[in-house]
C-alpha cells in the first residue's frame, strides 16, 4: 500500500516531463505550491525575492520545504521560482537570475508576443537590468565576464553573441533593441561605439546599405579600435566618403596598422586610394570615388568585420 499523499486540482496531473506551469492559473499554482509544503502569495513573494541574494537561494529554500514532493513534484517546485518571479514582474535581478537571463538573450529571439504570452522578461528589460547591473559593479567588463563563466559560457563568447543576437534583431525590425544593446556593449568593453557595433551586425545580415549609414554616424572621437576602425574606415570609403575612411583607416588612434602583406587586395586597393588622396584632395563627394573602390572598400569591409568579430574570441578581462 503506497504512503504517498493524495494530491488534488492541477498538481494530481502533474507530470515533470512534460511541465506546463505557464498554462496554469494564480490560485492553480499556489495551490499546488501549499500541497507540497510551501506557503507563499504574491505580497510574501516578492518582498522574499527583492531581498534573495540569488534566485537560487529561494530554491533551494523551496526544495527543502518540500519533504513529501516526489521528484517529479520537486521538479515543479523548481519551476515554480522562476514562473513566479516572471508573471508576476518581481523588480529584482539577483545575480544568478542576470546571468541567466543574459544568457537567454543572446542565445535565442526575443520576442515581444512571445514575452508576453510566457510572463518572460523582454529584451529591452534584459538590457536594462544589465545596464544597471555591471554600473553598479565597477569593472562592468569584469563583472560581465564573471558572470557568464559561472554559466558555463567562456567569457570570451560574449560579445561576439550580442553582435550576432543583435543581426537577429536587426532582421526581424527590433532595430531599438539592437542599437541600446550596442550602446551598453560599448559601455561594457570601454571601447567601441553603438553604431560600430550596429554596422557589424548590419553587415552579418547583409544590410549594406544601413551598414554604410551606420559607419558614417560613428563620431570621429569615438573609441573604436582594430578591425572594427578598419571596417568603419572602408564602409565610409564604400558610402563615397574619403575624408572619413582616410580618419578611420590611416588616423584614428587604436587603428589597424596591417603590413602589406596582410592586406587582401581589395584592402589594399582601398587603402591606397584614401593614402593617395592628400587630406581628402576633394575626394568627398561621392560621385567623385570611382564605382571600383567602393566595391573593392565593401568587399574590404566585409572581411574587416568577419576578422573584427572573431577577434572578441582571443581577448579575456579587460583584452
Amino acid at each position: 500500500m503506497s504512503d504517498a499523499p493524495t494530491r488534488s486540482g492541477r498538481l494530481q496531473h502533474w507530470d515533470g516531463h512534460a511541465p506546463d506551469l505557464r498554462a496554469w492559473s494564480d490560485p492553480d499554482l499556489l495551490d499546488a505550491l501549499r500541497q507540497l509544503g510551501i506557503q507563499t502569495d504574491r505580497e510574501t513573494f516578492t518582498a522574499e525575492a527583492i531581498v534573495a541574494t540569488s534566485q537560487g537561494a529561494i530554491e533551494d529554500t523551496w526544495l527543502t520545504a518540500a519533504t513529501d514532493a516526489t521528484e517529479g513534484e520537486r521538479v515543479l517546485v523548481w519551476m515554480a521560482v522562476q514562473e513566479l518571479w516572471e508573471r508576476w514582474r518581481v523588480p529584482a535581478w539577483p545575480r544568478d537570475r542576470m546571468g541567466r537571463m543574459f544568457a537567454y538573450l543572446v542565445d535565442a529571439e526575443f520576442a515581444a508576443d512571445w514575452a508576453a504570452r510566457c510572463h518572460a522578461p523582454t529584451g529591452m528589460e534584459v538590457i536594462e537590468a544589465l545596464d544597471a547591473f555591471v554600473a553598479a559593479q565597477g569593472d562592468g567588463r569584469r563583472a560581465l565576464d564573471s558572470l557568464v563563466e559561472e554559466l558555463g559560457m567562456p567569457a570570451a563568447a560574449w560579445p561576439a553573441k550580442t553582435l550576432d543576437a543583435m543581426g537577429e534583431w536587426i532582421e526581424v525590425g527590433n532595430m531599438v533593441l539592437a542599437e541600446r544593446s550596442g550602446e551598453v556593449m560599448a559601455k561594457v568593453l570601454g571601447e567601441g561605439h553603438t553604431q560600430a557595433f550596429l554596422a557589424a551586425a548590419m553587415m552579418t545580415t547583409r544590410m549594406y546599405d544601413r551598414a554604410r549609414a551606420a559607419a558614417l554616424a560613428v563620431p570621429h572621437d569615438a573609441d573604436v579600435r582594430g578591425g572594427f576602425a578598419e571596417m568603419v574606415g572602408f564602409l565610409c570609403l564604400a558610402a563615397g566618403s574619403s575624408p572619413s575612411a582616410r580618419y578611420w583607416l590611416l588616423e584614428a588612434k587604436g587603428r589597424s596598422r596591417p603590413r602589406k602583406s596582410e592586406l587582401t587586395f581589395a584592402a589594399e586597393a582601398a587603402r591606397g586610394y584614401v593614402g593617395a588622396a592628400e587630406n581628402g584632395g576633394g575626394n568627398g563627394d561621392v560621385a567623385q570615388v570611382p564605382d571600383d573602390i567602393r566595391k573593392a572598400a565593401m568587399q574590404a569591409a566585409s572581411q574587416s568585420c568577419f576578422y573584427a568579430t572573431m577577434a572578441f574570441a582571443g581577448e579575456g578581462p579587460g583584452g
